[in-house]
């Protein structure tokens, strides 16, 4: 198969280098064009200038016009809104480029494949396209991408990522080429993991874990035992509500339910497509009764019978999520992010902090920064024409600039954060701006903040990464100040008891943790069959699974898992097995050369 040498060749070309490991209300938009005026297709043009030696040095990039408003179609697999971008991010990019953002979310529209099959029909996938690394190979060989190879190195910020983006690119179309930007990379280094905490791990409110007790947790049935305790003594917030040690959202589930696949993690696997990869690069089935899936989806169904998950947890989606984190009506958070909805100084100084809590039999799956990209990556769709072909580069150039990193990632300066003799801090505001209400004057957008907060979600540049501004990571709570701020007693009393700095520490300390190259590769790709069974082992996965969560007894339980790898295997389950077993072997290949 071509792109299975291509693939090869390229695996061969890395490995020499040793450069393998990666960096740690919705309105309904438009589908067809949305540019509001022009029309006919310009020319564009470069110059080459001279530097003082006499050389030719790069090609400027074409100048380009701000006068005309131009609505750009971003067709987008990780967004979780769909329309327009407003608010604060919405007003930064109309004043700079005079570009409004209509977000195209396949997540949120009601059927993605749907939407993705019939936009690729009709040619015209989107001005900008971010698509997992699998479906943007097959948009380059359909022809719905733009060739950036002759361009490309005109960008000053993204040419300076362009060892990571050649190196994605060889595996791409014919190899040659340069189509897609690795989502996510930094240049900190191949096998660098910076982190201040891991990416997913049980974790809960500091005061309520010392109000039962704080017990020594061996196993996830000392987890749920904690967990019943705090509901029973929390049966609602402050403010009355109704609140549960664990919630779940459908809105995020592909092949598989998503709660559960981030949670295998816990137990040294990962899953990808049909199969779960594991720290020792072992691959089983996700239908292994021994396997983290079947291990964690029966942890959720004990939860629910204990009276521990959220009744919504069926019907609601993530924007319902995020306001009961911000309420504290969830008492179990797994993903590092998630402290934005509710951390900050002051509340760690009433010990209120969530903070990650070591479950003793976990070895965690935890993969280092992506330093060659997420497995997610953008492009410039084809149809565009040159004029908006430059003014799309122009944004994604911004897109990966010190000043477009730093707004992505710590906001903006006078409301979110302060710049007092050249050190960075985050205002009360900022440090809020996810977990409270903080509203934006009018001059900068108005609203509130996290309303207009950037619904790319996702950049080209990942918060780890060095802003040579400051010498210290765009992310705000890694900057020195930040750090300061957040030695509060929550985080001296988890110290005094763990006897370690961080969760990092504690995990790396007690042999809990494994940390795997990232990885980031074009992968082959789904012939017509696999897709077709893919797509119905899929659904199979996803129903089958938040039914278990809600089975009537153990019995039901496991009647219904044997229901389903029933079913499965009448619709092609092992083929697919076998596809993806093949498929993942490159990756496995590259993370055991990884240096």
């Amino acid at each position: 198969m071509k792109f299975k040498k291509i693939a090869s060749l390229a695996l061969s070309t890395m490995m020499a280098a040793s450069v393998l490991a990666g960096c740690g209300s919705t309105d309904a938009g438009t589908t067809g064009g949305t540019e509001t005026k022009t029309e006919s297709k310009t020319e564009t043009k470069t110059e080459t200038t001279t530097d003082s030696t006499g050389g030719d040095t790069a090609a400027a990039p074409a100048e380009v016009s701000h006068d005309t408003e131009y609505t750009v179609d971003f067709y987008n697999v990780a967004a979780n809104f769909q329309g327009v971008q407003s608010g604060w991010y919405g007003k930064i990019v109309k004043d700079k480029f005079n570009l409004d953002l209509n977000i195209i979310a396949p997540q949120v529209s009601g059927d993605g494949a749907a939407l993705y099959q019939t936009r690729c029909a009709a040619g015209n996938l989107g001005d900008l396209i971010i698509l997992d690394n699998a479906d943007m190979q097959e948009c380059i060989e359909s022809g719905l991408v733009h060739d950036l190879t002759d361009v490309i190195e005109q960008y000053p910020n993204i040419a300076k990522f362009m060892p990571q983006i050649k190196q994605f690119n060889s595996m791409m179309g014919d190899g040659t080429k340069i189509y897609a930007i690795p989502l996510e990379m930094n240049n900190n280094g191949p096998t660098e993991y910076k982190q201040l905490h891991v990416y997913s791990y049980p974790r809960m409110g500091w005061d309520m874990y010392n109000e039962v007790g704080a017990p020594e947790l061996k196993n996830l049935d000392d987890l749920l035992t904690c967990l019943a305790d705090i509901q029973k003594a929390h049966p609602t917030n402050d403010k009355g509500d109704p609140a549960y040690a664990i919630s779940l959202w459908k809105d995020w589930d592909s092949q598989f339910m998503e709660n559960v696949a981030q949670l295998t993690k816990w137990y040294g696997q990962e899953v990808n497509g049909s199969v779960m990869i594991g720290t020792d690069n072992s691959i089983a089935p996700l239908t292994d009764k021994a396997g983290a899936y079947y291990k964690m989806l029966n942890f959720f169904y004990k939860a629910n019978q204990m009276g521990l998950v959220d009744p919504d947890s069926a019907t609601q989606d993530w924007n319902s999520m995020v306001s009961k984190m911000q309420d504290k009506r969830v008492y179990l958070f797994w993903y590092s992010w998630q402290y934005g909805f509710w951390n900050s100084p002051a509340k760690g100084e009433e010990g209120t902090n969530y903070v990650e809590i070591p479950v003793a039999d976990t070895n965690l799956y935890q993969t280092s920064d992506t330093y060659y990209g997420d497995g997610r990556v953008i492009a410039v769709g084809s149809q565009v024409s040159d004029e908006n072909f430059a003014r799309l580069m122009e944004f994604l150039d911004w897109y990966a600039s010190p000043e477009g990193v730093l707004i992505q990632h710590a906001g903006t300066e006078g409301l979110t954060y302060t710049i007092e003799n050249g050190k960075y801090t985050l205002t009360e505001d900022g440090l809020n701006r996810f977990s409270a209400e903080v509203l934006v004057p009018e001059e900068m957008g108005g609203g509130n903040w996290n309303d207009g907060n950037n619904q790319i979600n996702q950049w080209i540049v990942a918060s780890c990464d060095i802003n040579p501004n400051t010498g210290e990571p765009y992310a705000s709570d890694m900057w020195a100040t930040t750090i300061e701020m957040n030695q509060t007693k929550t985080t001296k009393e988890w110290t005094d008891k763990f006897g370690s700095a961080d969760d990092v520490e504690y995990l790396k300390k007690n042999n809990m943790m494994t940390v795997v190259p990232s990885i980031n590769m074009a992968l082959e790709i789904d012939t017509t069959d696999i897709s077709l069974i893919r797509k119905q082992c899929g659904d199979t996965i996803k129903d089958a699974s938040w039914r278990m969560v809600f089975a009537k007894d153990d019995a039901d339980f496991e009647a219904q898992w044997d229901a389903m790898t029933t079913q499965l295997e009448g619709l092609g389950w092992n083929d697919l097995v076998a596809f993806d077993t093949e498929k993942y072997q490159p990756m496995l290949e590259a993370r055991k050369n990884a240096k």
